[in-house]
């Protein structure tokens, strides 16, 4: 297996990805990267509630699986964090327009060797699917 890669390196390497696929902007894949961080963060310390209870899910200081739903969560608490009522029009300026999108920018990091991410055999795209209506979820949100 090669080395990590630096933090450098690895936003490189992103935006690279994200250029050759061409359907979001970089932006939305350092985003992406920055929701699983948080997401493990918050699952670790009881702030979000775990819906993977698979055994396999990894302790502390290993790889922690995330699921989609936990992803998608994840996505839309760190988005409503950063950019409040403006996550909607931020996350439609990088091309992410429906949780569908999430789910393509998570795979294509899962299946790039480089990454490193991981993932189970029954993950699949299906998981991200209609997971909720972002006019709904960043729209109607107050404060």
């Amino acid at each position: 297996m090669d080395e990590p890669l630096s933090v450098e390196e690895m936003r490189a390497h992103i935006a690279k990805l994200a250029r050759t696929d061409g359907r979001y902007a970089p932006e939305a894949f350092f985003f992406v990267n920055d929701v699983v961080g948080r997401t493990v963060e918050w699952l670790q310390n009881g702030e979000m509630i775990p819906r993977d209870v698979d055994p396999s899910r990894g302790a502390e200081g290993c790889n922690f699986h995330i699921s989609g739903f936990e992803m998608l969560e994840g996505m839309r608490r760190l988005a409503r964090e950063r950019w409040g009522c403006m996550a909607r029009r931020v996350l439609e300026h990088w091309g992410v327009t429906r949780t569908e999108d999430v789910g393509e920018i998570v795979f294509m990091m899962v299946d790039d060797e480089k990454l490193q991410w991981k993932r189970r055999e029954s993950d699949t795209k299906a998981d991200f699917a209609g997971g909720y209506d972002f006019g709904h979820v960043f729209d109607a949100w107050e404060g």
